[in-house]
C-alpha cells in the first residue's frame, strides 16, 4: 500500500499541498514544477507551431505523443496553480499528485534545455562538482534564497538543482565520517570503562 498516496487521497481537494519528490535544500518541489512547467522555449513553440500546421492524418504516432505531452504540461499548469486551494477538485487533486509521483522533474528541465544551454549546464556542474564543500554550501545557499531563485535563468536554475545534491551529498559524507568517529570515540571510553571496571587498582 503506497501510504503517502493514501493521505493524499484523503486530503485530496483540501488547502493542504502534499509534494510528492526530493526535498534538498530550500527549493521547494512545488515551485520548481510550477516554473519548469510555465516554461515554452522557443525551439518548443516552434515545434508545436510545425507540428500544428500539419493535417492529423499526417502526424506521425511519435508526433502525436509530443503534441499530446505538450497540451498535458499545458493542463498541469493549470492545475499546479490551483493545487492545495478550494478550487480543485478531488480528481484533480490526485491528477496532480500522481503526476509528481510519475514523471520526473529533471526529464522535465533537460527537455526545455537546448543543446548549447544543456553543453554550458555540463561544465557549470563539472566546475561547482570540484570547488570545496564551503564554497558550494556558499553558492547553493544564496541561490535557494526565494527572491534569488525566481529571478535565475532557466539553465541556472538547472545546475542549482543539480549541484544541490553535489552540495547534499557532500554533507551527508561528512556527517557520516562525523558520526563515524564519535561512535568511534564512545566504544573507545566504553572499552576503558570496562577495563578500569574490571581492575579497580590499576592507575587511571
Amino acid at each position: 500500500m503506497n501510504l503517502n498516496r493514501e493521505m493524499a487521497n484523503m486530503l485530496a481537494g483540501s488547502d493542504i499541498k502534499i509534494i510528492h519528490g526530493e526535498v534538498i535544500g530550500n527549493v521547494d518541489p512545488y515551485i520548481e514544477w510550477i516554473k519548469w512547467l510555465s516554461y515554452v522555449p522557443e525551439f518548443q513553440k516552434a515545434r508545436i507551431q510545425e507540428l500544428n500546421s500539419k493535417i492529423v492524418e499526417e502526424l506521425t504516432l511519435e508526433e502525436l505523443d509530443e503534441i499530446r505531452a505538450y497540451k498535458s504540461q499545458i493542463r498541469m499548469l493549470e492545475l499546479f496553480k490551483i493545487y492545495g486551494t478550494d478550487k480543485i477538485s478531488k480528481d484533480e487533486y490526485m491528477e496532480v499528485y500522481d503526476f509528481m509521483e510519475n514523471q520526473s522533474i529533471d526529464e522535465l528541465m533537460l527537455s526545455k534545455l537546448s543543446q548549447k544551454e544543456l553543453k554550458y549546464a555540463k561544465e557549470r556542474i563539472q566546475y561547482f562538482s570540484k570547488i570545496s564543500r564551503e564554497e558550494l554550501r556558499k553558492k547553493v545557499d544564496v541561490e535557494q534564497k526565494e527572491d534569488n531563485y525566481e529571478n535565475l535563468s532557466m539553465v541556472d536554475s538547472y545546475i542549482l538543482h543539480i549541484i544541490s545534491r553535489v552540495d547534499y551529498a557532500r554533507s551527508m559524507k561528512k556527517l557520516d565520517s562525523e558520526i563515524k568517529v564519535r561512535l568511534e570515540e564512545n566504544d573507545t571510553m566504553r572499552q576503558r570503562s570496562l577495563y578500569y571496571a574490571a581492575n579497580p587498582y590499576v592507575k587511571k
